[in-house]
């Protein structure tokens, strides 16, 4: 195992997924880290801080993060080709390692419930009542001689109305009077007079067809009213 190798076994444990050995230096891939070690030393980076790989200038290749420089190394100590390809997988895995969601903070200790406010003790009953109760003036005597004065006794009337007909509301109505027919020898004629007001009426508008038809009309009209209001007042 080479130096290098061994180096890197040193400074992690985690699984490598891609790994660039060059004459001057080994460059490996984490899945959360990125390494450079070479003859001055180890050089190291998270995944997350990285921003992006800039190479070729002076032949120095850099992998830069928002405060600069995270790592530097030589590019002619590594095939251009290869290069190529270990930063294409190292592109992924910055990618995959940003998208992830930040680990969940620590939770801190739940406090304890604040304690209930004990309630105050009972006031006992004699500390209740701080003043005394006064005894009532007893020094006029009560006599029994004289009768209070009493309203007078209220009189039930002479003629007090029946209970039922004050309390029974569920008693039933006084049947309503029947209208009174007419009968007798009024209502007889007055029937008999509307009857011949109505042929009277027929008889005119039989002997008179030739007439205005106004007078015709009227004849009828007016005999048959007074034919019904005669009837109707037979009825009364």
């Amino acid at each position: 195992m080479g130096d290098y190798q061994a180096k890197l076994q040193e400074l992690t444990q985690d699984e490598v997924v891609s790994q660039l050995e060059g004459g001057g230096g080994l460059l490996a891939l984490t899945r959360s880290e990125l390494f450079f070690i070479g003859p001055e030393g180890a050089q190291r980076a998270a995944l997350t801080d990285i921003k992006k790989v800039v190479g070729g200038k002076g032949g120095v290749l850099q992998v830069v993060g928002e405060a600069g420089p995270l790592i530097e190394a030589p590019v002619q100590a590594f095939q251009v080709d290869e290069l190529r390809l270990f930063f294409e997988s190292v592109k992924t895995y910055v990618a995959r390692s940003q998208r992830q969601p930040p680990p969940p903070a620590e939770r801190l200790p739940e406090m304890a419930p604040e304690p209930e406010p004990v309630p105050p003790p009972p006031v006992p009953e004699e500390a209740a009542f701080s003043t005394p109760i006064q005894e009532e003036d007893i020094s006029q005597p009560v006599t029994l001689d004289e009768e209070p004065d009493l309203p007078p006794p209220i009189t039930p009337p002479e003629e007090p109305a029946p209970a039922a007909a004050v309390y029974d509301f569920d008693a039933p109505a006084p049947p309503a009077a029947a209208p009174r027919r007419g009968n007798g020898v009024t209502g007889l004629l007055l029937k008999l007079t509307s009857l011949a007001t109505l042929a009277l009426a027929g008889y005119w508008v039989y002997q008179n067809p030739a007439a205005d038809i106004m007078q015709l009309g009227l004849a009828v009209v007016a005999g048959l009213g007074a034919a019904l209001l005669e009837w109707h007042v037979s009825d009364l």
